[in-house]
């Protein structure tokens, strides 16, 4: 249903992008296809990358590079082209030495000894570069080559993956938006064997469902729903129907879902984007976070003391749309 075109790029049509947007005033920018009354959240969004490119994290200095990807994924929802977020593509997206250099210690590797790569972070890689339409086809090559290298072709299993279903789902949105459909079958199929008894899934624990966890599972799930065998679809199914039901019954006041104890727009725009790409409506929740809006943009958490955050605000515009990830692919 949301099988993407063909990640085929070529590297000429960077340099032409990259060419155009020097002659273009960014200034004079405006996200023509943005909702009117969120243009200052996209705007707030795309202000608090540093440099134009990436999101400081809690230590100064430092890049967030998880929650960077998502806010490139946010910024095409609220309207955002592909040259508007060029300092972005190119430092995160198509620049080899970022991603694959050894300058990508905490990005695309881990920060231990041997550098081990993040796979999570590497599928997600490769579905942001087809959400945004990154034409870095040569580097994708490279991060799908050392991506597969680390999963069982028979069983799907990741090596070294040891925590809940985020690593799994974010492999296997990445395989599928990178045509590779019979490898991320297997991850899915494997991804559902990690499905608690309360039809969620875990995320640093296994064995604790999570909103967010689940809704990125949900995803998965759905980006390609006919592809494996009989069995396996039917498997397939059942999870999804398992999983929609754990999300609406964790839902507080059927509108916005809680974490440590508190409203939290991320795990509210998590599960939300899931259920849509489980074919439910989430105007409910659309609306719940519409009404965490700071006055001057961005979304207000517990600790923003009214203004806008810019984490919150980095995973939450495609759902305030009533959108998923799945409905960014081109």
């Amino acid at each position: 249903m949301f099988g993407p075109k063909s990640p085929r790029k070529t590297l000429g049509k960077l340099a032409i992008l990259t060419s155009l947007a020097l002659s273009i005033s960014t200034a004079a920018i405006t996200p023509a296809t943005a909702a009117e009354n969120y243009s200052s959240t996209v705007s707030f969004l795309a202000k608090s990358f540093v440099n134009g490119r990436a999101l400081e994290g809690f230590t100064a200095g430092t890049m967030e590079y998880g929650f960077t990807l998502d806010a490139m994924m946010q910024l095409k929802a609220g309207g955002r082209s592909l040259v508007q977020q060029l300092p972005a593509v190119n430092y995160m997206l198509g620049t080899r030495s970022q991603p694959l250099g050894t300058a990508s210690n905490g990005y695309l590797f881990n920060k231990d000894a041997a550098l081990s790569l993040n796979v999570g972070r590497a599928g997600k890689f490769l579905f942001t570069s087809e959400v945004i339409d990154v034409p870095n086809n040569s580097i994708r090559y490279e991060v799908f080559k050392r991506l597969a290298a680390r999963i069982n072709s028979k069983t799907g299993e990741i090596t070294g993956v040891t925590s809940g279903a985020i690593d799994y789902a974010w492999v296997a949105l990445g395989l599928n938006s990178y045509q590779e459909h019979t490898l991320a079958n297997k991850v899915v199929q494997k991804m559902l064997t990690l499905q608690n008894t309360d039809g969620g899934f875990g995320e640093v624990d296994p064995l604790v469902s999570t909103p967010d966890s689940t809704g990125l599972a949900l995803q998965a799930i759905n980006l390609r729903q006919d592809f494996g065998t009989t069995a396996q679809d039917k498997k397939r199914a059942d999870a999804e129907k398992k999983a929609v039901a754990y999300l609406i019954s964790t839902s507080v006041d059927k509108n916005h879902w809680n974490a440590y104890g508190e409203a939290s727009v991320n795990s509210t725009a998590y599960a939300a984007m899931g259920l849509k790409a489980a074919g439910k409506k989430i105007s409910a929740y659309s609306l719940w976070l519409k009404n965490q809006l700071a006055p001057k943009g961005g979304f207000m958490t517990s600790w923003s003391a009214g203004a806008g955050d810019k984490f919150a605000t980095a995973q939450a515009i495609a759902p305030l749309l009533g959108k998923s990830y799945l409905d960014l692919l081109p």
